[in-house]
């Protein structure tokens, strides 16, 4: 009754198709099931399919999830988020997120000892006000395991979309600190967009300095090279 009241006085539309939805979605069943979504039947690890093997062949990280492709309509709904705030589209990747998740974890029941996710330097937080992957991504996390924060993002970089791909390697390099002994633990490190695996790699890094055993990464979209 509370739901239908809800939804009564604050009507929800599908981003996609505009239907009507509950208030807690950002998509309909249909437009869910007809995404451009990563199958994990075959490959649990992105990193065993040969044509994204190919485009990130300098990844440190021993194992790739991701939900889709960095195509329409993702793009659209993660720059929204992350440039303007749009929040409405967060309910769409999180419906999507949560359902890759139950595919993953249903093919394979390995879970990681800690899921982090990689935080923004201190500035950039306070200039933008949010940080854009836990706002999505922390609670399609809570059902599987407590969050860690060891990781700190010590180095104030450069925005990454304005570099090369050598020159994201340079930006980020030692520009995490893990703040913890991680030593024999298989951690998943969490992002939003692999665009180089730059990002990615340099957490990893600090993480196995620290002597985490194995580091997964977690993002929400691959950028297709």
């Amino acid at each position: 009754m509370k739901q239908a009241i809800l939804n009564w006085l604050f009507p929800s539309y599908c981003v996609q198709c505009q239907s009507p939805i509950t208030a807690n979605l950002g998509l309909c069943d249909y437009c869910l099931e007809d995404l451009p979504l990563f199958d994990f039947s075959k490959h649990t690890n992105l990193l065993h399919r040969p044509d994204i093997v190919e485009m990130f062949p300098n990844c440190e990280f021993d194992m790739l999830f991701a939900c889709a492709f960095y195509q329409p309509p993702f793009e659209h709904w993660l720059k929204q988020l992350k440039f303007n705030n749009q929040i409405h589209y967060k309910k769409a990747l999180q419906q999507v997120i949560k359902k890759q998740l139950v595919q993953l974890f249903a093919q394979s029941q390995n879970l990681p000892d800690a899921f982090v996710i990689l935080p923004l330097h201190k500035n950039r937080f306070l200039d933008r006000g949010f940080n854009q992957v836990s706002q999505v991504w922390y609670p399609c996390l809570t059902n599987y395991l407590p969050l860690s924060n060891v990781l700190i993002r010590d180095k104030k970089t450069q925005a990454q979309s304005k570099l090369s791909k050598k020159k994201r390697i340079k930006n980020l390099k030692n520009a995490f600190i893990c703040t913890e002994d991680m030593r024999g633990k298989t951690v998943a490190i969490v992002d939003d967009v692999m665009t180089t695996g730059a990002t990615l790699n340099a957490a990893t890094y600090a993480l196995k300095q620290a002597g985490a055993k194995h580091v997964w990464a977690f993002t929400t979209c691959l950028t297709p090279i």
